[in-house]
């Protein structure tokens, strides 16, 4: 099925779209599709241009009732200060059920055009929710509730949903502002619901009400329960209140509105290739003035597709014969309040470019699935004749002053050989833990704070003569034998008794009651106090013993683990079989044999390096950079990784930047030595002001203080400054989330999918710093400030999961592809 198949009438909607700018054709619009047995509804036929002198013939509807409100079109002005035509109907039906008005004929500048079928429902009053709310101090009566044409819609399908509120008419007619809901949506999209032009009427137990709808278009985003709702609804209405005399008020009105719930069911199994996700029944157009082009310039053609459907979320027809083109992405044409309206079109721009020779652009498919039918469909457009004409770029010579000479560069055409170094491991070092500086700052600050309230409260503490002679009677008591409880416990009572006695203290009466037992019974318990009393001692003199076990261990430690490296690294076992593998060009096996010489964490930087190179002779210089990189991140002075870097970053191109020379100078110092100085410089300031509370007049350290507040308040700035205008880009972001690109013919994608637009290429071993990774695929930026998604599988974190070792790395190479040119 092709455009060329379709009826006149497609062909008419498609000549009218492109002869107005805005793309207004002839359409025709019901005020709700949800009316009670009785209500009065309006239908609306807009036209694009003045209407024609007769009234459009109505088709008989079976049930329902059709009549011109107007004897000729009505004019109106849109928000774009355009002028449109539209014609009115009043639609009433007393029959419960589903009724379709079928579609309208009209005649407009010689072509014929038919407007969409328009499907409702008339519903009995019974079957209204009504509520109550409170409006100038009276009742008010109302129903309000959500209403969708489909009960079990598909997922992704567009589907005409309103909201419908009864109100009596003697209350709408005070409403100034019929607000907009806020709602909640649950599982669907929906675009905002706005009210009706026209409100009807209905009479509800002889009553009067008026009734107003909300009307737009619901698409599901997943199958299963889904719902929209609970909304609330703001109304401002004017009121005429007698308070000594009469005076009008305004007064804010919310109406409730509850949830909707319903049941959304997938699409059949079975799609056939190209489907994506349009839903409805739609035809499409291809059109393009540029059939003459140059070679290497773009072709701009214009999507058409009209219809009723998702044309808000539609993607755009695919090149049905891609080879040979390159195609960008498509952008389409914003719709304004057509996006409340299932019918309509959409135009999609897309842009593409001839890779070689053409002579004609290939047809566009479309392929949709149609709700009413249950099935799966496809239109395509027409191919359009092309003519390709030779290139007429031409180059320009430079004016001005001649251009100065380049900067020379490295001539290196290879890589640097391996290192030959015995060392195969670096020696463990005890790692110091970053709240270490604060806590010995804090340790410090608190000890001056404790020094200066000692000294401020020390006058005010002194023990009267009294005090003093209780303390000596109490440190002699504690100088008591050990091994005499019944003298110790014997003292004890006699200086509670003595200095003592006076305070009813319970602890102290269960002292004398335990001297009792001891001392004064011809059998005394058999526990004693004095064992305990060691027990203690001995455990205090354990924990001094572990302090200072604990230094001398520290002290000792890295010396030892240096000499044990010392020793490992003279053992040069492990790495000859590498050494040779490597000289055999048996670069897998060396690459394993390095890596298996010890834990990855202590790999030495020379050892990194030789792999870096394996696997540049392997044929891989994104894993190449990959280990320089590495080798780098262990000691960042590895001059040989540097060179190697550069000659691979030069030869494929990888993503770099020319950063201020300030910056440069001060990437010299690691960000965390910038930091560490402003911190320093904050708890030296600290430090020095405390020490004034802390000491005495004339005390030395205050003369150091002060020179400490000279100096500290500097250093913090320098610090501040430092963090402040150090780079921030890809490389040098922590290395802990940098990552090295390792596969070639890369291409940095706007969005998490292979056919989303292309953003830019990524050579291999270019830098990133990986922001986030979503399943499969990475979102990363360069230090070109560039962001975008590729494949999770096309780069490795520099530093890799302490948990998991790296694995010998898997080169191959992916095939070339058109998207790529």
């Amino acid at each position: 099925m092709t455009a060329r198949h379709q009826p006149l009438a497609t062909l008419a909607a498609i000549i009218l779209c492109l002869a107005n700018p805005a793309g207004a054709q002839i359409s025709a619009q019901l005020s709700t599709r949800h009316l009670a047995r009785g209500e009065q509804a309006f239908l609306e036929i807009t036209l694009p241009s003045r209407p024609p002198d007769a009234m459009p013939a109505i088709p008989n509807t079976p049930d329902v009732t059709i009549r011109a409100t107007a004897p000729s079109a009505i004019p109106r002005q849109t928000s774009g200060h355009r002028i449109e035509y539209f014609y009115q109907y009043a639609v009433e039906s007393y029959t419960v059920g589903r009724h379709t008005i079928p579609a309208i004929e009209l005649i407009i500048n010689g072509l014929k055009s038919r407007t969409e079928p328009i499907e409702f429902v008339v519903f009995t009053p019974d079957e209204l929710q009504w509520h109550e709310t409170t409006v100038a101090g009276r009742t008010l009566r109302y129903a309000a509730g959500f209403h969708i044409l489909k009960d079990h819609p598909y997922e992704g399908e567009a589907i005409p949903t309103e909201i419908k509120i009864f109100v009596p008419k003697d209350f709408a007619i005070t409403v100034e502002d019929w607000g907009i809901p806020e709602f909640q949506l649950d599982g669907v999209a929906c675009w905002r619901l706005e009210p009706s032009s026209t409100k009807g009427q209905l009479n509800v137990l002889a009553h009067p009400y008026a009734t107003l709808a909300y009307p737009s278009t619901l698409t599901p985003t997943r199958s299963g329960k889904v719902g929209i709702g609970p909304a609330k609804l703001r109304l401002t209405s004017t009121q005429l209140i007698v308070d000594g005399f009469l005076q009008r008020v305004t007064e804010e009105t919310f109406l409730d509105i509850p949830k909707l719930e319903f049941e959304t069911t997938p699409l059949p199994p079975g799609a056939p290739a190209g489907f994506d996700n349009a839903i409805g029944s739609f035809a499409v157009h291809a059109n393009t003035s540029e059939t003459e082009v140059h070679a290497g310039d773009a072709i701009s053609v214009d999507l058409i597709v009209t219809g009723s459907g998702n044309l808000d979320t539609m993607r755009p027809p695919r090149l049905q014969q891609p080879k040979g083109w390159k195609i960008y992405e498509a952008t389409a044409t914003q719709r304004g309040d057509e996006r409340r309206r299932l019918s309509g079109t959409v135009i999609f721009q897309q842009l593409i470019k001839p890779l070689d020779l053409q002579t004609a652009i290939p047809p566009f498919q479309l392929v949709y699935f149609d709700p009413i039918l249950k099935r799966y469909h496809s239109v395509t457009t027409e191919s359009i004749p092309l003519k390709i004409l030779p290139s007429t770029a031409a180059t320009t010579l430079p004016s001005g002053p001649p251009q100065a000479m380049p900067i020379p560069v490295e001539r290196m055409s290879d890589i640097l050989a391996v290192l030959r170094l015995p060392q195969t491991l670096i020696p463990a070092q005890p790692a110091l833990p970053p709240w270490l500086g604060h806590a010995i700052g804090g340790l410090l600050a608190g000890c001056l704070i404790a020094k200066a309230l000692w000294l401020r409260l020390a006058p005010r503490l002194r023990q009267k003569p009294r005090k003093t002679v209780e303390l000596r009677a109490l440190n002699e008591l504690a100088r008591s034998p050990a091994d005499n409880d019944r003298l110790f416990l014997k003292l004890a009572g006699a200086f509670i008794e003595r200095w003592l006695g006076g305070q009813p203290n319970p602890a102290l009466l269960a002292i004398l009651a335990e001297r009792d037992a001891h001392c004064f019974l011809a059998e005394p318990p058999t526990a004693r106090l004095g064992k305990r009393r060691r027990e203690i001692l001995k455990s205090l003199r354990k924990a001094i013993t572990a302090i200072l076990v604990l230094a001398t261990t520290s002290l000792l430690a890295a010396p030892t683990a240096t000499r044990a490296a010392e020793d490992g690294a003279n053992q040069e076992v492990s790495a000859n079989p590498a050494l040779a593998a490597y000289d055999s060009a048996k670069y897998e096996d060396a690459i394993k044999l390095w890596l298996a010489t010890g834990d990855y964490a202590r790999l030495s930087p020379a050892i990194l390096y030789n792999i870096g190179n394996a696997c540049y002779r392997l044929g891989s210089p994104g894993y190449a950079a990959l280990y320089y990189r590495r080798a780098l991140a262990r000691d960042p002075g590895h001059q040989e990784s540097r060179q190697n870097l550069r000659f691979i970053e030069r030869k494929c191109g990888a993503l770099t930047v020319q950063r201020p020379d300030y910056q440069y100078a001060l990437a010299r110092l690691p960000l965390d030595l910038w930091r560490a100085g402003a911190w320093t410089g904050v708890w030296l300031c600290v430090l020095a002001l405390l020490a004034f509370p802390a000491t005495r007049n004339g005390a030395p350290i205050r003369i150091a203080a002060i020179g400490t507040l000279v100096l500290a308040p500097l250093l913090a700035t320098l610090g501040v400054l430092g963090c402040n205008y150090y780079p921030n880009d890809a490389e040098f972001v922590p290395v802990a989330n940098q990552a090295v690109i390792i596969a070639d013919k890369i291409v940095v994608h706007a969005d998490a999918t292979r056919t989303s637009p292309e953003v830019i290429d990524a050579p291999p071993g270019s830098l990133c710093e990986l922001v986030r990774l979503s399943g499969e695929w990475a979102y990363i930026a360069f230090a070109s400030k560039t962001r975008g998604w590729i494949p999770a599988a096309a780069l490795e974190k520099v530093l890799p999961l302490s948990n998991k070792p790296p694995a010998p790395p898997k080169i191959h190479k992916p095939s070339a592809s058109e998207r790529s040119a």
